[in-house]
């Protein structure tokens, strides 16, 4: 659960935030929303794809998401020294804070129940939200223009999903996990681009992907699913 407050240099003049990685902070996920915009950057070292959201009916969309675990609850990415990989994706970066809306107008919010949340009656210390006069502290600078673009590259997210499912491109996929001890588990429910149907595209549709912006994300998330086989690497490693 959240407990959403609109963010005030007046409320929260003393707000502090624990801005690390650890599974103590809310870390402790398996997956984090993927923003085509961010593709490039994140299939370098997780594997990105594709999962159903929406009603058991089938209805609903598609949703891309960097994967950093073989299980629920697991993040393979964090270590005793905190994230473990050169890049972090944005939904993942924005944490504790997320936007609202007043009418057309966007409001900064953050969640006052996040693990993040410093408690200054335990001792704890971290990194300022505000200046001692009421100005936004650097972190604070860094976070409004980070959700900026989040929320501007969310935008053409179901442009690209629209694009995915009219061309049926997006399809099943599984993958079968083997451990060091030998033990077999799968990673199902997870839909993957269609590699044989989209080279099987005619060439006004394809340009019409690169028109849109679309054709880059298409080829990054699937030079990311070679990763997979680094997160078995990973996971033997922890165990």
């Amino acid at each position: 659960m959240t407990r959403p407050a609109l963010l005030d240099n007046v409320t929260h003049r003393h707000l502090r935030l624990h801005t690390g990685r650890s599974a103590a902070l809310g870390d402790a996920r398996q997956s984090a929303l993927a923003l085509p915009a961010e593709f490039r950057q994140l299939q370098a070292h997780f594997p990105i794809i594709f999962q159903h959201i929406g009603g058991q009916d089938g209805s609903g969309g598609f949703q891309p998401i960097a994967l950093f675990g073989l299980e629920e609850g697991q993040n393979l990415f964090l270590s005793d020294a905190g994230w473990d990989a050169p890049v972090v994706p944005m939904a993942l970066q924005r944490d504790p804070f997320m936007i609202g809306r007043n009418g057309d107008s966007l409001q900064l919010h953050i969640d006052m129940d996040s693990p993040r949340i410093v408690r200054p009656e335990e001792g704890e210390v971290g990194t300022a939200v505000f200046l001692p006069h009421g100005g936004h502290s650097e972190y604070l600078d860094h976070v409004v223009s980070l959700l900026e673009h989040l929320h501007a590259h969310a935008q053409h997210l179901p442009a690209f999903i629209e694009a995915l499912t009219r061309h049926q491109l997006l399809e099943p996929f599984v993958f079968d996990v083997e451990s060091a001890d030998c033990e077999q588990t799968r990673l199902s429910g997870l839909f993957t681009i269609h590699e044989e149907r989209l080279a099987a595209l005619p060439g006004d549709a394809l340009e019409r992907l690169q028109r849109e912006g679309h054709l880059l994300p298409i080829y990054m998330q699937l030079a990311s699913l070679a990763h997979f086989h680094d997160l078995v690497e990973r996971q033997n490693r922890t165990q």
